[in-house]
């Protein structure tokens, strides 16, 4: 057994974590999602693109176009999707996103306030801005949480393995019968109520 990593806030009890070097056969031949295409870089676009916009190489924002000229230069975005919506999503939403990044310089005003350049992670609806040392310790947690995220798939397979689909019509007669018991006590409460 090896000890849950610190930086994780849940355990996983009674769970065998030793890498064993195997991937799950359902994960076999599941594609590397690569850094997608984002149209051209700054580089591709020529040095006069660059020096009108005060461009990195490796911006592919469309300065001229959409993107404008936001005062920074992003590169290409790296993302992981989610396999299925969320829970909470409504119909149609599509899949959500896991975790994106992207390298981003703010180099606007520069001679008044420097360039920085960070990773920005988005992570559903936040964004974290990483330096280096600080996106060291994210992979190195990212790294920590797969073993385990890999186990709880092994002991989610076990626990699925007697799972079995709801009966429609105990489920439609068990609504029906809650709806009554919500109905019988509101109205209980409203002639309690209209009593005082």
């Amino acid at each position: 057994m090896i000890a849950q990593p610190k930086d994780i806030d849940h355990a996983v009890p009674a769970l065998d974590l030793t890498p064993t070097g195997k991937v799950p056969a359902v994960l076999n031949g599941l594609p590397a999602q690569p850094i997608p295409p984002a149209g051209l870089t700054a580089e591709q676009r020529g040095a006069e693109w660059m020096a009108r916009y005060g461009c990195t190489p490796w911006c592919v924002l469309d300065h001229a176009g959409t993107d404008g000229e936001p005062g920074w230069h992003q590169g290409p975005r790296a993302a992981v999707t989610a396999p299925t919506p969320y829970a909470d999503s409504m119909p149609g939403d599509g899949l959500g996103l896991v975790l994106a990044a992207r390298v981003t310089t703010v180099n606007q005003d520069a001679a008044a306030f420097g360039v920085e350049s960070l990773l920005w992670v988005e992570i559903d609806c936040e964004t974290l801005e990483l330096d280096v040392e600080q996106t060291d310790v994210l992979i190195s947690r990212l790294e920590q949480f797969l073993p385990v995220l890999r186990a709880l798939r092994g002991q989610l397979a076990e626990a699925s393995g007697g799972d079995f689909p709801a009966d429609p019509v105990a489920k439609a007669r068990y609504m029906a019968e809650m709806d009554e018991r919500v109905k019988t006590r509101t109205a209980e409460l409203l002639a309690a109520e209209a009593s005082k």
